[in-house]
């Protein structure tokens, strides 16, 4: 194909880049590299890495905030030890490049065969090696805050170096987030990189400007977030992209974790094409945007915070909600949020029994108030906690978010049973179950993408360094995974009947 000479340029300082470790230290036989590579580049040449082109807009970044408490997973399956296959997640780098054959919707691939050296920061099938050094007494400060109790973890700063795939990053903020996602493992954490940190110039890979590892402490299959987003995404709803990382710290293998995109200025930018709207996340959950009984919409106010702008806005918003006649729910709904994007998170965590989404817990969710619109989309930035949670939580479609959710005992979310009530809303949130049921999530088109994930990821799990479960449990777990969806599948065929 017709490759414009710049983009060119592009891929072939990201090539340089890979071979030389990083383009300032490449010197004369860079360039020679380079002349050689510039020479190769004719009109048949390979597309460039996804965001390549995306440094003549950039921003920067909001800060996360971490969005409330999670729950921890209970043992699994029986604790059996058994033995491990001989495998090392080092390995990867070297392993031959696998192509997409086929996005079956969200992002991914309709199959795939083993987990190799990503080509993209967000590469689906992709594992990156990321090197961490931090000082002994900054790593130990950063580990006893994450070893707190529940509630009580303590998340500072911390400058670190960092290799990516051998391109270094220097002075790079190190930050902590997740609370029960932290209980399990604590010996495994959670990091958020943010390269302009300490250096406002400071850019990491592919234009960004922070990423995080997640430790996927309360998901043995490393999958259901991954598989959880690309749902969401595949019926027009928002959350973050993803691929592996295996993560080295001061010499000490900490294993496999997912690497996913940071929900910043960057990622609304490239989302919904403005940045300067309000950023807005939960301080504690179990509301959403359901009016306290104690307090009214005005308790709202002190559930959020807002980077940058002031929470009453969802106060304003959840009170013309909730107070809007049947007539005008939907007109009055769609005036404050993208109603399309709310039904697609309630689909998902629905269908996927979510005990710590939106709907079920009120957190692990970011709204952003468009800047041109002034509406809120709805961003899913935590959904490890699906596909019944090993066979805890059954959620009904109709009804879901009541017990067993430990935390919210008395949760209900009235939107969502005022959008099943409202006869144009419940057909449209029903066709987006269809659009569920009849694509991605359709068994024929889950299991065999799910049973081909669990053969590509488990080297790398089996032989984590710093895991809690035993290969026994992680198959246990991919197994209820794949039971999960099968049962779901019965539900929606009750519900809507068989697709077409």
């Amino acid at each position: 194909m017709q490759l414009h000479w710049l983009a060119c340029a592009q891929w072939v300082i990201v090539e340089v880049q890979k071979v030389g470790g990083c383009m300032r230290q490449v010197g004369k036989w860079g360039i020679a590299v380079l002349v050689l590579f510039v020479a190769a580049c004719g009109t048949e040449v390979a597309t460039p890495s996804e965001g390549l082109d995306a440094g003549a807009d950039d921003v920067e970044s909001v800060d996360w905030k971490p969005s409330g408490k999670d729950v921890p997973v209970s043992d699994a399956a029986d604790a059996g030890a058994d033995a491990a296959p001989d495998a090392n997640a080092n390995d990867a780098a070297d392993a031959a490049k696998v192509d997409v054959i086929a996005d079956v919707g969200g992002g991914l691939p309709s199959e795939i065969t083993e987990i190799t050296y990503a080509k993209s920061l967000f590469d689906v099938q992709g594992i990156h090696e990321v090197k961490v050094t931090v000082d002994p007494a900054e790593w130990a400060a950063y580990m006893d805050g994450v070893s707190k109790p529940d509630g009580q973890k303590v998340y500072n700063w911390h400058k670190a170096d960092i290799e990516l795939d051998g391109i270094p990053y220097a002075t790079v903020g190190i930050h902590g987030f997740g609370n029960g996602s932290q209980i399990d493992n604590p010996s495994k954490p959670n990091m958020r990189f943010k390269f302009d940190k300490y250096n406002l110039e400071g850019m990491g890979p592919e234009g960004q400007k922070a990423f995080r590892l997640k430790a996927s402490g309360q998901d043995p299959t490393y999958l259901r977030e991954p598989i959880a987003g690309a749902l969401l995404r595949s019926i027009g709803g928002d959350a973050p992209r993803f691929s592996w990382a295996h993560v080295v710290v001061n010499g000490t293998d900490m294993g496999p974790y997912l690497l996913q995109e940071s929900i910043d200025k960057r990622y609304f930018h490239n989302t919904f094409g403005n940045n300067d709207g309000g950023k807005f996340e939960t301080v504690y959950g179990c509301l959403g945007f359901d009016c306290p009984a104690a307090g009214g919409c005005a308790a709202l106010k002190s559930a959020y915070v807002g980077d940058p702008g002031d929470p009453q806005v969802i106060v304003d918003a959840a009170q013309a909600i909730t107070n809007a006649t049947e007539d005008q729910f939907p007109a009055v709904l769609d005036q404050y949020v993208y109603t399309d994007e709310l039904l697609a998170d309630y689909a998902v965590d629905a269908l996927l029994s979510n005990i710590d989404g939106f709907a079920s817990a009120g957190q692990n969710f970011t709204f952003y108030a468009d800047e041109m619109t002034k509406k809120f989309h709805l961003i899913a930035t935590g959904t490890d906690l699906t596909f019944g949670n090993f066979g805890k939580p059954w959620y009904e479609l109709m009804t879901p978010w009541g017990p067993p959710n430990s935390w919210c005992k008395n949760r209900a979310d009235q939107l969502y049973q005022r959008i099943w009530a409202h006869p144009v809303l419940k057909q449209k949130l029903l066709a987006k179950f269809q659009a569920l049921q009849c694509g991605l999530f359709r068994d024929t088109t889950l299991l065999p993408l799910i049973d081909s994930y669990h053969k590509a990821l488990k080297p790398f799990i089996y032989n984590e360094p710093k895991g809690i479960y035993t290969p026994k449990q992680v198959d246990a777990y991919y197994t209820s995974v794949e039971d999960y969806v099968t049962k779901r599948q019965t539900t929606l065929s009750d519900l809507l009947g068989p697709c077409k």
